[in-house]
């Protein structure tokens, strides 16, 4: 996930780990956000790979090495983007950050890379619709945990039914600029 993000920003522009670092915090929130000590071993790793390459440049203060993608680092961002995405713990954060891309990718497969989010998008609200179906059914839990799960579910109902709506409006513009 976090070499698609990579990736995908140096597509755009070369960038020093700390202008990467900031870019994701963005996009994902503070929460999630990558610690130096993941970004750094993972620019290595790319570098290795020969995805990116590293330039030093000398700013007034410091010397910084700025990341810039390479043919192959090119292949390789085509790949994760368009490789279908494994529903866990990280799917959600792995949508955000391919329809971060979707300008570098063709009409054809940014309906893809959509599909795709509409497919897990829909397999939460059905969850959470379940959810909700059990809290209603459920007589063996406390009257006050079942009002409280029911309010988070609401609120996870409404976020799930946002995000399908957004996706839905961007598969229809697509359609439209078709």
């Amino acid at each position: 996930m976090y070499e698609l993000f990579v990736l995908g920003q140096l597509m755009d522009q070369p960038m020093t780990g700390y202008q990467l670092r900031k870019a994701l915090k963005f996009i994902v929130g503070e929460e999630q956000t990558v610690s130096y000590g993941v970004l750094y071993p993972l620019l290595d790793k790319l570098k290795q790979q020969q995805l990116i390459k590293q330039n030093a440049t000398a700013n007034a203060t410091r010397s910084q090495k700025q990341a810039e993608i390479t043919a192959a680092g090119r292949q390789q961002f085509h790949d994760l983007v368009l490789e279908p995405v494994t529903i866990n713990k990280q799917t959600q954060l792995t949508f955000q950050i391919k329809c971060r891309f979707l300008h570098l990718l063709t009409g054809d497969e940014q309906q893809r890379v959509l599909k795709d989010f509409q497919q897990f998008s829909q397999f939460q609200l059905a969850n959470l619709k379940e959810t909700q179906r059990y809290l209603t059914d459920s007589p063996r839990m406390v009257t006050e945990d079942v009002i409280d799960a029911d309010r988070l579910n609401t609120l996870q109902l409404m976020r799930a039914q946002v995000q399908d709506d957004w996706i839905a409006e961007q598969l229809a513009q697509l359609t439209k600029e078709e």
